[in-house]
């Protein structure tokens, strides 16, 4: 299977990246430049692209064509509203259009809890959910076979290849490792076709945890 990871050079990304090639899936390593390409010089089947979702879109949408799946783990570098919007909001919108453009079946977004209810999350976050429901919501209502993943407050700790998902959770943590698995295992799983979940530290293995979701 073709992919092409958005953001690939990230804290999440990169962890995406590894674990699809681990699985024997061609990688496209979707960069906001060349000169990022360097993290994935000694990972055999990755191919880096540039991908910036904020600048040329034509580019962008040729970086997506040929692809089977887009996970797109963008996120602004900082919490200003200016760049939240440019990044995870105007920015996640040109992907999703690039990606239909391109003819991309199917688009993976990583998306944060309480995106689907800003309100209701933390004020110190609440420019980042707001601009990822907006990105959200057009991602499900565009022609792709989509699924949003929505985890809890993120943490660089170690995998333990255990989670929670549903529909709507309590808020919790997660490691990015374990939210990573869950972004791939998404691929193998038809119940997380066009619809989006809550992803937290559980009891369950990251397979099981996606089979069951209620």
């Amino acid at each position: 299977m073709q992919v092409t990871v958005l953001g690939a050079s990230g804290r999440t990304g990169f962890h995406v990246v590894r674990l699809l090639t681990a699985r024997g899936h061609t990688v496209r390593a979707g960069l906001r430049s060349r000169r990022r390409a360097d993290v994935f010089r000694d990972q055999p089947g990755v191919q880096p692209v540039v991908a910036d979702v904020t600048a040329d879109y034509g580019e962008l949408v040729e970086a997506l064509k040929d692809s089977d799946v887009v996970i797109s783990a963008i996120g602004a570098p900082d919490p200003e509203p200016e760049s939240v919007n440019l990044v995870d909001r105007d920015g996640a919108i040109a992907a999703i259009r690039a990606a239909e453009e391109a003819g991309v079946a199917r688009y993976v977004q990583l998306s944060a809890q309480f995106a689907d209810s800003p309100d209701q999350g933390d004020r110190l976050v609440r420019s980042i959910l707001l601009a990822k429901q907006i990105s959200d919501s057009v991602l499900q209502k565009s022609a792709l076979t989509w699924t949003i993943v929505r985890p809890g407050t993120l943490t660089d700790g170690p995998a333990t290849g255990r989670v929670k998902a549903a529909g709507h959770l309590e808020p919790g943590r997660v490691a990015r490792l374990d939210v990573a698995a869950v972004l791939v295992g998404v691929l193998a799983e038809p119940l997380t076709e066009n619809r989006g979940f809550d992803v937290v530290s559980g009891d369950f293995p990251v397979s099981a945890a996606l089979a069951t979701l209620d």
